[in-house]
């Protein structure tokens, strides 16, 4: 087990920062499951001894890696406060289509269900919020429609990553926005 994954230490973050840097370097350069700890120690320029106190193996670098880089482009989107839904959510895919070649090299490996997850923690908030300003309609809880957005916002990501020839993944972002923004003046016109 890692023994300083939250150390207050800033000698340790800085080393933890340096080997996260790395992982996540290496992702844009090969497929994660060809990477190898020995790859991303000599990437940050420390011990073996020394990544084992901070991460588990690989994988805990790497998916750590991308929740930080996910965490920290909402954060510079939003300023560090919640912002509005749409933006956070268009920062986040631009996110992932100015890394384009890591998640190639991510899909097939072992971490992916990891960074998937953290992907979805990141856009969650954001629907979260758009849930929240749709009216009720047909006593459709605002967590039904939370996991509805969800979904389509990770099917939107799914359906670019396995198209080799798009490459305008805002342009599909903004047009499911669109439909949301659609079916949320719909719903606040609606009779109830």
């Amino acid at each position: 087990m890692a023994a300083r994954t939250h150390s207050a230490d800033p000698r340790a973050e800085r080393v933890r920062t340096r080997l996260r840097e790395a992982a996540f370097a290496l992702a844009h350069e090969q497929p994660v499951d060809r990477l190898t700890v020995g790859d991303i120690v000599a990437r940050a320029g420390v011990s073996r001894q020394v990544f084992y106190r901070h991460f588990a193996d690989r994988d805990d670098a790497v998916a750590t890696a991308f929740t930080t880089a996910f965490a920290t482009t909402i954060a510079e989107a939003t300023g560090g406060i919640s912002g509005e839904a749409p933006d956070r959510i268009v920062r986040l895919f631009d996110f992932a289509a100015e890394h384009r070649s890591m998640y190639r090299n991510v899909v097939p490996s072992t971490v992916a269900q990891r960074v998937v997850a953290a992907f979805r923690a990141e856009l969650l908030p954001a629907c979260e919020q758009l849930a929240a300003a749709m009216s009720t309609v047909a006593d459709v809880a605002s967590e039904a429609v939370t996991r509805f957005l969800v979904g389509g916002f990770m099917e939107v990501l799914r359906s670019w990553m396995e198209d080799p020839d798009s490459a305008d993944l805002g342009g599909r972002v903004r047009a499911a926005l669109a439909t949301v923004n659609y079916f949320r003046e719909q719903t606040q016109t609606a009779p109830k």
